[in-house]
């Protein structure tokens, strides 16, 4: 089964290619970019408007072609929070959701306040991947706060260039896939989310033999 995950641009899909692939191993992924966040459709089984890319807007037309499907599929919705309160957020698209297609499992995660919440939760990767950052000012993030994450990341960085897919290309080979060491409480929901969405382990594949080699030996007697 195919996890299918929409995300805002190209910056989430460079981030999810690296990390969510060392996540997740050989479980196939498909990661799908939009052009940003955009707005829930007032009619939601209205035809989406051309004009507007954004995963918000094309989201119940993109979940009805997967509910069509004849191959069973898992959908992730990740998005950034910005100025919306993340909870009420998750709630509206989940119900949206399940409005257009009841029979398909989708599962909502936020970042708060953006993307850069996850690197900025991970003070290890950071400095793996950014050796000069300014680690104090970093270590002074309150997780998920909204501060204006992307900038304060830019400046932990020294880059002010708004070079988000070359920092995602970069956080994404380092960020750690353990939940528990993350300081992002909206880092840690999504990973959660994507390990439990993974098929159950055969219970003959978890069976590992024990035993311990004897070395032979030859004795005259």
């Amino acid at each position: 089964m195919t996890l299918h995950i929409l995300v805002e641009g190209a910056s989430e899909r460079a981030f999810l290619s690296r990390w969510a692939g060392r996540l997740l191993k050989a479980h196939p992924i498909r990661i799908h970019p939009h052009q940003g966040k955009g707005r829930l459709p007032t009619d939601l089984a209205a035809r989406p408007d051309p004009r507007r890319r954004g995963l918000l807007d094309q989201l119940p037309a993109t979940l009805r072609g997967f509910a069509s499907s004849s191959q069973p599929h898992h959908v992730v919705v990740l998005v950034d929070a910005d100025d919306d309160d993340p909870s009420a957020l998750s709630s509206a698209i989940a119900k949206a959701a399940h409005a257009v297609a009841p029979a398909l499992e989708v599962v909502v995660r936020v970042a708060v306040e953006e993307t850069e919440a996850f690197y900025l939760g991970d003070l290890n990767a950071l400095a793996r991947a950014y050796p000069e950052a300014d680690m104090a000012l970093a270590s002074s993030y309150e997780p998920d706060s909204v501060c204006g994450t992307w900038e304060l990341f830019a400046r932990v960085i020294g880059d002010g260039g708004e070079n988000k897919t070359a920092w995602a290309e970069a956080m994404g080979q380092v960020v750690t896939t353990a939940p528990r060491r993350s300081r992002s409480p909206s880092f840690r929901s999504l990973a959660t989310a994507l390990v439990e969405l993974l098929p159950p382990v055969p219970a003959a594949a978890q069976k590992r033999r024990s035993w311990r080699h004897v070395a032979r030996t030859n004795r005259r007697r």
